[in-house]
């Protein structure tokens, strides 16, 4: 395609979709940062999530990798045919990464990032469905809300629902801030790029996860009470059994859950299985 050409493709780009959280990030400056933040080699596969017109598309190509761009919006894919049209590092994809196995998108043991300008709104529901795949990435380089991001990487004292979730299954860091003037629309909030590169193994076993996040999900609906009241407003176990799982694990029953860590956690909910 010719200069010419690819400047009227991109001026033929779909305008974006509020009920689609979509805000088109135009800064070339920050698209280049967030391809160069991807630190797999080139040639190496990137999926990205929600592509819209293709800024951080082409970014990424220029860098030199293989690009999976995963878009549920119908104009969007159009659009990005007519702008990348043969392309030969380019493959897109058409459905909602959420209900996509990633093994249908990558060769079996292929190593691979993930980069993309995540929908606010259902950006940790994605996140968390790459964590928790069986084909993982090799890290995640994804822009979110500011307040979202600084939760992701938040540290114990600090702890949400989110951090527990997020860290449990790899180590987020905050690589830079995205002003709104950065985006078309310009959104209300300041966005963030994060970086997860997920745990060789989560932290907590596959068979303990479900009741491992049963009980702290409890926990963190009552976050302003102590921890013993927490699990016991949260959960259906008794006080007798929640004081003497936290007496097991070593916590004062008048932290709060935001002050736990992960493996304080892990021998809390241990030791209350164990007294069943």
């Amino acid at each position: 395609m010719g200069s010419y050409d690819l400047f009227m493709a991109r001026r033929r780009a779909p305008s974006p979709k509020k009920s689609l959280g979509q805000y088109f990030l135009r800064d070339e400056a920050v698209l280049r940062e967030i391809a160069t933040s991807v630190r797999q080699p080139k040639g190496s596969r990137v999926v990205e999530v929600g592509p819209g017109t293709g800024q951080l598309t082409e970014a990424l190509l220029d860098a030199g990798f293989q690009v999976t761009a995963v878009e549920r919006d119908r104009r969007m894919m159009h659009h990005l045919a007519q702008r990348f049209h043969g392309h030969p590092r380019l493959t897109a994809v058409e459905g909602d990464i959420r209900d996509i196995d990633i093994g249908e998108l990558v060769e079996a043991g292929e190593p691979f990032a993930v980069a993309g300008n995540l929908p606010y709104f259902i950006a940790s529901p994605i996140v968390r469905h790459f964590l928790e795949q069986v084909c993982k990435p090799e890290e995640l380089v994804v822009m979110v809300q500011r307040e979202v991001a600084r939760e992701m990487a938040a540290k114990p004292g600090k702890f949400s629902m989110l951090s527990v979730g997020i860290q449990t299954f790899g180590e987020p860091s905050v690589l830079f801030d995205v002003p709104p003037s950065a985006f078309d629309p310009q959104p209300k909030v300041v966005s963030s790029v994060v970086r997860i590169t997920p745990h060789r193994s989560p932290l907590v076993e596959a068979g303990r996860q479900e009741m491992f996040f049963k009980v702290v999900r409890g926990a963190f609906r009552h976050s302003r009470k102590h921890v013993h009241n927490s699990i016991l407003r949260g959960t259906p176990y008794e006080p007798q059994a929640i004081s003497e799982a936290l007496a097991a694990a070593g916590v004062e029953h008048e932290r709060r859950p935001e002050t736990l860590t992960i493996p304080e956690w892990l021998a809390v909910v241990g030791a209350l299985t164990d007294s069943r």
